[in-house]
């Protein structure tokens, strides 16, 4: 369960550093009646950087979670050598069950030169500012399971920088029927 005053406080610049046993609100977004929230914090064990995610429609009730790049803290001016000289980078990797919808997160990191990003994804589209943190992430409503999400990168004079895709579910998630045998159904 997420901290309500983490929620409470909402979204501030990312600190440079998080110490053990501290958890920082990195991202929250809403699309239609959905939200996606972040939270970062280190794990007791190896010091790695490691975030819980909540994708639900009234309260936060349950999250999975993975590792993050250590970059995360610290917003880059440009692409990273490992982002192929794109201005965005794609981050998501959750899916949940919410309310008998299955819901992806659809998450990126962006560089500052890039102040709008736009998500395509499942027939729907929306236009959301960048935070300071360069940290966006929005619940996607899985309408099938072979949707591809796709992040526009803007400039401040509006002009496109960058586009990056993501398929939250992939073929080794149809051969395994997961997360449901149902969602695979024609």
């Amino acid at each position: 369960m997420i901290d309500s005053r983490l929620l409470e406080r909402g979204v501030t610049a990312l600190p440079s550093r998080i110490g053990p046993g501290e958890r920082v609100l990195a991202a929250v977004g809403r699309w239609n009646d959905l939200t996606a929230a972040i939270v970062l914090y280190r794990d007791p064990g190896d010091g790695d950087l490691l975030d819980d995610v909540y994708l639900y429609r009234d309260a936060p009730h349950s999250s999975s979670g993975s590792g993050l790049p250590e970059w995360v803290l610290d917003r880059p001016a440009g692409p990273l050598p490992d982002w192929r000289g794109r201005h965005l980078v794609s981050l998501g990797a959750q899916l949940a069950g919410v309310d008998g919808r299955w819901v992806a997160e659809l998450t990126v990191m962006a560089t500052r030169a890039v102040t709008t990003v736009e998500v395509r994804y499942g027939g729907a589209a929306i236009t959301v500012a960048v935070p300071e943190s360069g940290l966006v992430s929005l619940p996607g409503l899985v309408r099938s399971p072979d949707d591809t999400a796709e992040f526009r990168g803007f400039g401040p004079d509006g002009g496109l920088l960058s586009t990056v895709h993501y398929r939250p579910l992939t073929e080794s998630d149809r051969a395994a029927g997961w997360p449901s045998p149902d969602l695979w159904k024609p």
